[in-house]
């Protein structure tokens, strides 16, 4: 079974660089910048993080108080021995791509750490109905659409005796790093819709569908106790009989 990769769940996502891919935070937590390249943290004459670019975030000059530009401000932390940065509680418009550089006395500029965010809200929760159910004495086939604000996919399910068989659903892509599933699992059908840091999902009990059929190795223990109660329920009805005989006979006598 599919299952997703969720990343920056903890209350503080240590990214990883721009090297390993985007890194994904959920809305409202923090994310902490590491400097990569740290090599060129010596003889540093100024240092600065950079938003896409053009937009400053922070300068430091050591010996000084690092200067926070007012858009961070009071949601910025600095640690001054490895110039990394945590950026906090951020939102949408945060995602993009933040770079430190360091610029040396002789006025020479070295990128020092890159990173690419994406900041994406809580996965909204998906709807799973039931159609087209199809229930007999040996099968039961029903289909069900798994959908959520942006997308939907369809699925058909067969249980057959102990075997189960799907058609379709087992991934679909909504809007973009937003993802939708269906599947079966532990008597349930599960409709999961995730993205990068958030899932969540609508299950529906298969039992509650269709009439669940004998287990076939369960069947040789299914028989017998059948016949221990027909042979047990004959006795009895012998019993009564043979009582009710004996009290007539008695009555004659």
């Amino acid at each position: 079974m599919f299952i997703f990769v969720i990343l920056g769940l903890l209350v503080c996502t240590e990214a990883q660089g721009i090297s390993a891919g985007t890194v994904f935070v959920l809305k409202g937590e923090d994310v902490l910048l590491n400097v990569t390249n740290a090599d060129v943290l010596q003889d540093v004459f100024s240092f600065t993080w950079k938003f896409n670019g053009k937009k400053n975030v922070l300068t430091f000059q050591p010996g000084n108080n690092p200067n926070v530009f007012p858009d961070y401000t009071g949601r910025i932390e600095f640690t001054v021995n490895n110039f990394s940065v945590k950026l906090k509680n951020l939102q949408e418009a945060d995602s993009g791509v933040y770079t430190a550089r360091v610029t040396k006395p002789s006025g020479e500029e070295t990128e020092a750490a890159k990173y690419k965010i994406k900041v994406q809200d809580q996965a909204s929760l998906p709807l799973l109905t039931v159609s087209s159910v199809s229930d007999n004495s040996s099968s039961c086939s029903f289909t069900v659409t798994c959908s959520s604000q942006d997308s939907h996919i369809n699925s058909t399910f067969t249980f057959e005796t102990r075997i189960c068989s799907q058609e379709g659903g087992e991934r679909s892509e909504g809007i973009p790093d937003t993802f939708l599933q269906v599947y079966q699992s532990s008597g349930s059908i599960i409709c999961n819709h995730s993205n990068h840091v958030s899932w969540t999902n609508d299950t529906i009990i298969i039992n509650d569908i269709c009439a669940k059929p004998v287990d076939p190795e369960e069947f040789p223990v299914y028989l017998v106790k059948t016949c221990v109660f027909s042979v047990g329920l004959v006795i009895m009805v012998s019993a009564v009989i043979t009582v009710h005989l004996m009290e007539k006979l008695n009555k004659n006598k």
